[in-house]
């Protein structure tokens, strides 16, 4: 950038202020003229750019890269997408031992992205996919007059960060949960999972908007050598559904008076078992004790057998470190779903009777410590004539008996505590995840790309998305040295 180029825009700068103090002041366009402002800061920003760019080249004939000695110095043209705009620059490349990979030096000592995106451009990149589809982003961004970038471009970044993430996924995670600390004035942490729909591949969702039967296999999967991914199609016995199940995780922390200071959100795609969410939800929960061994523990979910099975195991691997109390309870609001069931066999659909029988179950089984025995021993479940509403109510009868004998109805202990009795938190993660940006009309993800929108939307939710951002802006970045 020479000082003539600086010295142009100045008087540009200056003339529009002249504009502004000449014009009539009931005459003033404040949108048109707002605009005209957004274009000279972006003119100033992009020369202001060019220049952090050319500063972090070099022309010696051999540099050092983490120590590693390169040569075969080249000038080549590099294109950069910065937040004010894109620009053109001549910048050294070298290579080892004249061939290979090419190393950049203005790249790697400023965390260029993808060889091209400055990190601003590409944290507006990841956050925007968090919470809209990426024609939606660009149009935004667009609007907003910073890094106009198109919607396949939104895609693709996103995707290539998401798929560097998932190769250092273990030591990203684990330095994210270091900077977030258990919130000050927290007593207790409830840990709960549940499953969420998702739209994804089935035998009516070919491939769109492709032009070839052959497609070439997608530059982040081959960058980054994850392999293909199997989408849930290949492994539903051929049936090919549309949707299948997901997992969402939370640890929602919980202070003396029963507000939720922070939660945690956590979310995998469909898989076998769960396994990935399961082993976070675990490390998240270790990370957890480790600094705060005395917090009260709530392990939490609906009545699903495979989800208390996980959370059992959890409880069974706490450090001896961890003296808080334990608490198992399912959710309330679904115990108080079955005991409707039970009222409505009893006294009839949509009668005052079963209203009031079922609002008595509920008090009951929520205010004595007697983890449900009480309703279980009603007489009112030896009032039935139907054999067919017996064994209504006998299977609620049973649902409440196995709840009981696992100890997961204290919930007149828990309350007297100000603990949460239900998994509202970990259902409205679900709904905020999932529901609200990938239930879209016409919307279905492949495995990568459902798993790129989690990535950025748990983070946005956790309070944790720059955290995240800038641990991956670091992976860009190399120590650069010119050689002696």
């Amino acid at each position: 950038m020479s000082s003539d180029d600086l010295s142009e825009l100045w008087e540009r700068v200056d003339q529009f202020r002249r504009e502004v103090a000449n014009a009539s002041p009931d005459k003033l366009d404040c949108a048109e003229l707002e605009g005209r402002v957004q274009e000279l800061a972006n003119a100033i920003g992009l020369e202001l750019m060019r220049a952090v760019l050319l500063r972090a080249d070099t022309e010696s004939p051999t540099i050092e890269i983490n120590g590693e000695p390169w040569g075969n110095r080249r000038v080549s043209k590099g294109e950069y997408t910065t937040l004010f705009g894109d620009l053109e620059i001549e910048r050294s490349t070298y290579q080892r031992a004249g061939r290979g990979r090419v190393g950049v030096p203005v790249d790697l000592r400023l965390g260029i992205v993808e060889r091209r995106y400055t990190p601003r451009v590409t944290r507006l990149i990841a956050h925007a996919t968090a919470v809209m589809t990426a024609q939606d982003s660009a149009a935004f961004l667009k609007q907003a007059g910073v890094a106009s970038v198109s919607s396949s471009t939104v895609h693709r970044m996103a995707l290539a960060m998401a798929a560097r993430y998932q190769t250092m996924s273990d030591e990203v995670a684990a330095r994210v949960r270091d900077a977030d600390p258990v919130p000050v004035g927290a007593v207790a942490v409830q840990v709960a999972l549940d499953g969420v729909m998702v739209p994804q591949d089935g035998e009516h969702c070919g491939r769109r908007g492709r032009k070839t039967e052959d497609p070439a296999e997608p530059r982040w999967r081959s960058r980054y050598e994850l392999g293909p991914m199997l989408g849930p199609a290949g492994t539903d016995n051929g049936g090919g559904r549309m949707w299948h199940e997901a997992s969402v995780g939370t640890l929602a922390f919980i202070d003396a008076e029963g507000f939720v200071l922070k939660t945690t959100y956590l979310a995998r795609m469909p898989e076998p078992g769960k396994a990935t969410l399961v082993d976070q939800l675990h490390d998240e929960l270790m990370a957890v004790l480790e600094e705060r061994p005395d917090l009260t523990l709530c392990f939490a979910s609906d009545g699903a057998k495979y989800h208390w099975k996980v959370l059992a195991g959890m409880a069974c691997q706490l450090p001896e470190e961890a003296t808080g109390d334990v608490y198992f309870l399912v959710d309330f609001f679904h115990v108080a779903e079955h005991l409707a069931d039970a009222a409505r066999a009893i006294a009839g659909e949509d009668t005052p009777e079963a209203t009031v029988m079922a609002a008595g179950g509920r008090e009951t089984i929520r205010a004595f410590p007697d983890d449900g025995h009480r309703v279980l021993k009603s007489s009112l479940f030896d009032k039935l004539t139907s054999e067919a509403r017996r064994d209504d109510v006998q299977q609620v009868i049973d649902y409440l008996a196995a709840q009981a004998r696992e100890e997961r109805l204290g919930y007149a202990e828990v309350e007297q505590r100000n603990l949460p009795i239900g998994t509202g938190i970990t259902e409205a993660a679900a709904k905020t995840i999932v529901g609200v940006r990938m239930k879209r009309a016409g919307a279905r993800y492949q495995e990568h790309g459902g798993q790129t929108v989690m990535l950025f939307r748990s983070a946005v939710l956790s309070q944790r998305f720059d955290s995240l951002a800038r641990e991956l802006e670091r992976s860009y970045v190399a120590d650069v040295k010119d050689a002696a």
